[in-house]
């Protein structure tokens, strides 16, 4: 089976790493929900399979953002997209989750950051 690749990480990776914030987010009371999105094609040509893994973040009135991670620049970021007003902002590497962890944990918790 063909692995599915974004730029320089994998999908599987890509979720891995959604996966691990996710946990560190709901050690902080923050509700999540992992969603990966993965589009086979049945062709016998190599094709950029579109592969794409969001994570969901809920605070006190429902659903307030999407963390995904930015694939085009280096180094690679997480994006946090705000879903009422479609604001997208770049929070700190990958390598660092440690400032996006408070960040949203204050944000959806109604804290300031």
């Amino acid at each position: 089976m063909r692995q599915n690749m974004i730029r320089n990480r994998t999908a599987d990776q890509q979720a891995g790493i959604l996966a691990a914030l996710g946990d560190l987010l709901r050690s902080q009371e923050v509700r999540t929900r992992l969603i990966s999105h993965i589009t086979l094609r049945m062709t016998g040509l190599p094709v950029w399979d579109p592969a794409v893994s969001e994570l969901d973040i809920y605070g006190l009135g429902g659903q307030v953002a999407t963390v995904t991670i930015d694939q085009k620049h280096k180094p690679c970021r997480f994006l946090i997209k705000l879903p009422k007003s479609g604001t997208v902002v770049p929070l700190s590497t990958v390598d660092q989750p440690q400032s996006t962890v408070r960040w949203i944990a204050g944000w959806a918790n109604g804290r300031t950051r």
